[in-house]
């Protein structure tokens, strides 16, 4: 949509753009905003605005839902609101086996997700784009509509050259171009490649009202492989390589089982879902231990709990570095709920700096995925809004 303005738009189209995502922003935070009510908060002319607000009327992003009610004589203002069906994006969360893909509209709601199972991740651009065509005709929207696509992976990202460098989770060859085939096939469509602990991090910003007002959030991630999403000042934090958030990568035991990146002892070889099904092999699933654990069976609160004591040290490691506001924890860990989560705090209250005991660690409270809805709402926010 945007991307009319061109590849090296002057200094005036990159002021009219700055402008136009200030507007969006405005009608997309509002419950109805009259185009008089946002030329008093940008300060910005009444014909500045007309002219804004049209642009975005016939892009078909915004529209008039009706006219405001108001006590006084004289014309009543027109409302404007976001066209919810206006435009959607497409995020993807790659998985071990394959990956999940899913459709959002500009509201950040879902319109169709499913998961693709794959034998092999040679040809994972061509079954992106397969799985992107049909869900856009399964869905009646147009092609023309697809403003962005995340894509979200667990692993090391290179930014420069848009490829996953390194992963212990997913089966693909550092010299992956996806991304690239992924821009020849849709041209003009702004395509980005995420950590996935750091999208989910930013879907319980967004979307999780008591972490709305937390601008510094740690969020760790816990599935087949654990990762961590760091939120600095309301923004993703990648660091200087794009490398922050390995919290799988913190040893807790020099003397423990070799990690796939070469060290010994990283919590991805001692806390993560794989570690405690290895302790428990009488069990074939995640959701049967987690049962028994309500139901306190000795041998899995044994395996759960010592989970939760490395959990606890690495948190108290990553506080110590970065003193966030709050620990937020996630991924498929989560089956085991708040009993777990208690196990966590009492032994990372045991070890914490006296400073740091009140920080509070949390359970994530994101519905559905948080990986691909936090992908839509950061190409909305990448593409629209900033």
């Amino acid at each position: 949509m945007f991307t009319l303005l061109g590849d090296r738009p002057s200094s005036q189209k990159l002021i009219q753009l700055s402008n136009s995502k200030l507007v969006f922003k405005l009608i997309n935070d509002s419950d109805g905003i009259s185009r008089a009510k946002i030329a008093s908060i940008t300060k910005l002319s009444p014909t500045t605005i007309s002219s804004l607000t049209d642009e975005l009327i016939n892009k078909g992003l915004v529209i008039e839902t009706g006219e405001k009610v108001v006590k006084s004589s004289g014309r009543r203002p027109i409302l404007l609101d976001v066209k919810e069906e206006g435009a959607f994006f497409v995020s993807v969360d790659l998985q071990e086996k394959g990956f999940n893909i899913a459709l959002y509209n500009l509201k950040c709601k879902l319109i169709k997700e499913k998961f693709v199972e794959l034998h092999s991740f040679h040809e994972l651009s061509r079954h992106i784009i397969i799985h992107t065509l049909n869900m856009i005709e399964k869905s009646k929207n147009e092609e023309s509509r697809l403003l962005g696509i995340c894509i979200g992976a667990p692993g090391l990202i290179d930014i420069a050259n848009e490829r996953i460098i390194s992963s212990t989770i997913l089966p693909i060859e550092e010299d992956n171009e996806f991304c690239k085939e992924l821009k020849e096939r849709f041209p003009g469509v702004k395509i980005e490649l995420v950590n996935e602990s750091s999208l989910s991090a930013y879907a319980e910003k967004q979307f999780v009202e008591r972490v709305k007002t937390i601008e510094n959030l740690l969020y760790i991630d816990i599935h087949t492989g654990i990762g961590a999403g760091i939120i600095i000042n309301g923004n993703i934090f990648r660091g200087a390589n794009n490398l922050a958030g390995e919290f799988g990568h913190i040893s807790v035991d020099i003397k423990g089982p070799t990690c796939k990146c070469g060290a010994k002892g990283c919590l991805e070889t001692v806390a993560n879902i794989k570690a405690i099904m290895k302790q428990l092999k009488e069990y074939d699933t995640i959701e049967e231990v987690a049962e028994r654990y309500d139901e306190s069976y000795v041998d899995v609160r044994v395996a759960v709990n010592k989970n939760a004591k490395y959990i606890a040290y690495g948190i108290n490691n990553a506080v110590n570095l970065l003193n966030p506001e709050a620990v937020i924890i996630g991924g498929q860990i989560k089956i085991f709920g708040y009993k777990y989560l208690n196990e966590i705090i009492k032994s990372y209250k045991e070890i914490a700096l006296s400073k740091n005991k009140d920080i509070p660690i949390l359970l994530s409270q994101v519905e559905g995925n948080p990986v691909t809805l936090g992908g839509a709402k950061y190409m909305l926010d990448k593409i629209l809004m900033r």
